[in-house]
C-alpha cells in the first residue's frame, strides 16, 4: 500500500493585530518566524519537499527552508486562506461593532451565510481538495511539509476524518500559531484511498 505523509504547518504570529486575515498579505513578526523555526526543528523526519501558500506569512519561511536545506520548495495559490471579501484584512473588533449580526451568522454557519463578496466555503473546500489530491498523486510515497493557514488545516483535518460542514472545526478547534498536524494518505493496489489523522502523537 502506497503511503504519503503530509505535515501541515500553520504560519506563525503575524503583524497587524486581531484582523480577519484571508488573502491580505501581512508579514510574520519576529516571534512568528521563531515559532515556525521551532516547529520545523521538532519534525521527526526530513521531508522530501515543501509546498507553501504564496502569502508572505507562509512563503517567507518556505524560502528560508529552501536556503538552509537541500529540499524542493514550491508555492501554490490554492493553499491560500479563504478570502473574506470586503472584510478581508479588517480589524475584528471593528467588524463586530459595525456588522456583529452578520459576522456571528457567518461563524455559526459559513456555508449558509457567506461574507459580503467573500469566497464561498464550497469553493474554498473544492480548491483544497484539488490541490491535495494532486499532491498525493504526483508525490506518492513522499513526505511533504505544507505551510499554510488555519482554515486550510481545519478543512483537511475534517477531510481526513470524513466529516463535512462541521462548523466546530472552524470555531471550536484551537489551532495555535506554528501548529503542525500530521495526516497520512494511503492508496491500495486497487486505487482505493484512505486518510489517517495522527492525533496526540509526538511529531
Amino acid at each position: 500500500m502506497a503511503q504519503t505523509t503530509l505535515y501541515l504547518m500553520r504560519h506563525g504570529e503575524c503583524e497587524g493585530g486581531n484582523t480577519l486575515r484571508g488573502h491580505c498579505d501581512v508579514a510574520l513578526t519576529e516571534i512568528g518566524f521563531a515559532q515556525m523555526q521551532l516547529a520545523y526543528a521538532k519534525l521527526p523526519e526530513m521531508v522530501d519537499r515543501v509546498v507553501s501558500s504564496p502569502l508572505m506569512r507562509c512563503a517567507k519561511f518556505a524560502h528560508y527552508i529552501a536556503r538552509k536545506r537541500d529540499v524542493n520548495v514550491s508555492l501554490d495559490e490554492r493553499l491560500k486562506e479563504i478570502y473574506f471579501g470586503r472584510w478581508d484584512g479588517q480589524l475584528i473588533p471593528k467588524l463586530y461593532a459595525e456588522h456583529g449580526a452578520e459576522l456571528t451568522a457567518y461563524w455559526q454557519n459559513p456555508w449558509l451565510h457567506p461574507l459580503p463578496e467573500g469566497e464561498l466555503m464550497s469553493t474554498f473546500e473544492q480548491r483544497l481538495d484539488e490541490v491535495v489530491e494532486q499532491l498525493v498523486t504526483e508525490h506518492c510515497e513522499e513526505k511533504l511539509l505544507i505551510i499554510t493557514h488555519g482554515g486550510v488545516i481545519r478543512h483537511l483535518m475534517a477531510k481526513a476524518l470524513g466529516v463535512s460542514q462541521a462548523v466546530g472545526f472552524y470555531t471550536q478547534l484551537s489551532l495555535e500559531y506554528a501548529s503542525v498536524v500530521k495526516i497520512t494518505h494511503f492508496r491500495d493496489g486497487d486505487g482505493a484511498c484512505y486518510w489517517r489523522l495522527h492525533w496526540g502523537e509526538s511529531i
